[in-house]
């Protein structure tokens, strides 16, 4: 996506609205790759222009050995780093593979563990969230 032509509003409304579908109920997670915005995979990210992303780390997560050792991944920057693109590319590669996966941004996992922890559901939603492997 980084150094392509890219109609920037049309993405911005794609994603508002994937992010309304996941508020009212989205589909189940194994739908994800049937909702993901095109080009989002490990070979079309503009490693020359962010040399700071270790290529070969990406490719190698793309493989997602790291969900068979039950590993997190975190991708961590400043805006316009490419987080977004990574994260959506690798949650690709999982449904590829057969997979479950649930996207979700940093600032609404926070919303929904205070939503839990202020409707006494916390554990619940903790134990939910561990039994799905999301």
């Amino acid at each position: 996506m980084l150094g392509e032509s890219v109609d920037y509003p049309r993405y911005l409304l794609r994603m508002t609205e994937l992010e309304l579908l996941d508020r009212d109920g989205a589909p189940p997670s194994g739908a994800f790759s049937s909702t993901l915005p095109g080009g989002q995979e490990p070979d079309t990210f503009e490693f020359l222009s962010i040399p700071s992303v270790n290529k070969a780390l990406v490719l190698e997560l793309a493989r997602c050995e790291f969900l068979q050792r039950r590993e997190n991944v975190l991708l961590l920057g400043n805006s316009g780093t490419g987080k977004t693109h990574l994260a959506l590319a690798l949650g690709l590669a999982a449904c590829q593979r057969g997979h479950r996966v649930r996207f979700t941004t940093a600032a609404a996992m926070v919303h929904e563990l205070m939503e839990a922890r202020d409707e006494k559901r916390l554990l619940r939603f903790q134990k939910q969230m561990a039994a799905t492997n999301c």
